[in-house]
């Protein structure tokens, strides 16, 4: 079964008889991820008031841009920061990796919604059933045979019976994170509302509607510290080996991203053929 590693997430997808509507006039209005400071330098941008433009960390797109959309748009994109978007043919997602990584991913899928269970360098791993109310969960996760080896990857994600993801770990050689994600209700229905990377807050979400669009805002903080295990196997938090983004393409402290969507689908009232 399949997912889609880039999600809208807020409105069904709509096909007419005629051609599908653009994504980028009918839908999406913008999406903008700056710096939170002074500068206010942006670092992720899309929009088509004056020509389409597109573009920035795959992280930020990958927010506001379907899978479809993307498909659609990738010889449009430009990345700012050094990495390389792949695609995934058995499951049809692209993601992205380090310039230079020549590392191969596997993915695996399942569930009534086809949601993402493993992104990692091993292929048929086996999905494990973990306890999520464990204190420690990263126990029953994290790989002992491979702290040694950095080309080692691993991410896990699981979901509550509702389908929403709640935690996910990733592990590279030595080192590890735990997320965790939090819900509330909002003017759509139940939406994420704060992301913890190891216990810090990392990502927080605020939604906001007006007469003809919504607004969904993200604040993302710069943290570079992950999970170490030191020579007595002593657990550390410190700064990532792998955690280095060229300045252009980073933030000192935070990210804001702003995702503008239309509140009704343009082209329904006025309608825009390919």
């Amino acid at each position: 079964m399949r997912a889609r590693f880039l999600l809208l997430g807020l409105f069904p997808a709509l096909f007419w008889a005629q051609k599908e509507p653009d994504y980028l006039q009918c839908y999406l209005k913008s999406l903008t991820t700056v710096c939170n400071g002074n500068s206010k330098k942006i670092i992720s941008k899309i929009g088509s008031e004056g020509g389409i433009t597109i573009y920035g960390r795959f992280s930020d797109l990958q927010k506001g841009l379907s899978e479809r959309a993307f498909e659609k748009y990738k010889d449009k994109i430009s990345f700012s920061c050094p990495e390389d978007v792949k695609y995934d043919p058995l499951n049809k997602i692209h993601y992205s990796q380090e310039s230079g990584d020549h590392r191969k991913f596997y993915f695996i899928y399942e569930g009534a919604l086809s949601k993402i269970r493993y992104k990692g360098t091993e292929n048929n791993t086996k999905l494990k059933a973990i306890d999520l109310n464990a204190k420690q969960k990263y126990l029953q996760l994290f790989s002992k045979e491979n702290k040694d080896d950095p080309e080692y990857e691993a991410s896990f994600y699981y979901y509550n019976s509702h389908d929403q993801l709640i935690y996910s770990f990733h592990q590279r050689g030595n080192e590890f994170d735990e997320y965790a994600y939090l819900y509330r209700d909002s003017f759509y229905g139940t939406a994420l509302s704060e992301v913890y990377k190891n216990g810090i807050l990392f990502e927080e979400y605020s939604y906001a509607r007006e007469e003809n669009t919504f607004e969904k805002r993200i604040k993302e903080y710069n943290i570079e510290e992950s999970y170490q295990l030191d020579n007595k196997d002593q657990l550390i938090l410190k700064k990532s080996s792998y955690s280095s983004s060229p300045d252009h393409c980073k933030c000192k402290n935070e990210y804001s991203t702003t995702i503008i969507y239309w509140a009704d689908t343009q082209c329904s009232r006025n309608i825009i053929l390919e």
